[in-house]
């Protein structure tokens, strides 16, 4: 009975270290994302709904000339397009001929597939992809799942960082959890197909 406890134990402790030390390298990826070159010009913008910063983020890169068009991807039924067009900062020229909304996806995965079709749709090969920091690695696992061969340039919005507010640590946490998960289901698809 003492040595299973002891080994229970020795487990439990194995677990919680492999947890932190991959938490820190998921940290790591996400402090490590660079904003891209101003002169980094790509297709299409796809700005992904959630956090505060995002669409205002893909409206300056489109007003900068950093791609022609901009897609929105998990727009809720019940937001105006009025409401969208202000969060972006785009005049009604620029949002009119300029800005698709995708009102399909309801999670990350969702947004991956929005994103896929549209980019299908207009024969596009180059994007940059805009969400919150935290968001990323799991959003570019997703969308390299969906689009193969597409070239994905990650557009960091700035986050509250974990080690200042317990509320983001809880976040961030949160977030790593569904990342670890997505890691593995894609990891375990690769095996299955490979088999």
């Amino acid at each position: 009975m003492k040595q299973s406890w002891l080994w229970l134990r020795g487990l439990c402790f194995v677990v919680v270290l492999a947890s932190m030390i991959g938490f820190a390298a998921y940290a790591g990826k996400v402090t490590g994302y660079d904003l891209p070159a101003t002169d980094n010009t790509v297709d299409a913008i796809i700005v992904l709904t959630g956090d505060a910063g995002r669409l205002s983020a893909g409206g300056e890169l489109l007003q900068d000339g950093r791609a022609s068009h901009l897609m929105i991807s998990g727009v809720h039924p019940s937001v105006t397009t009025a409401d969208i067009r202000r969060q972006t900062g785009l005049g009604d020229d620029a949002f009119s001929c300029c800005v698709t909304l995708g009102r399909e996806a309801t999670d990350t995965v969702g947004n991956a597939r929005e994103a896929a079709a549209y980019v299908q749709a207009n024969g596009y090969d180059r994007l940059i992809i805009v969400t919150s920091d935290y968001h990323l690695p799991r959003s570019l696992l997703e969308f390299r799942s969906h689009m193969p061969g597409v070239d994905l340039i990650p557009y960091p919005v700035r986050t509250q960082a974990p080690w200042q507010d317990v509320g983001a640590l809880r976040l961030w946490l949160q977030e790593y959890a569904k990342y670890t998960t997505v890691q593995l289901r894609h990891s375990l698809t690769s095996q299955t197909e490979d088999a």
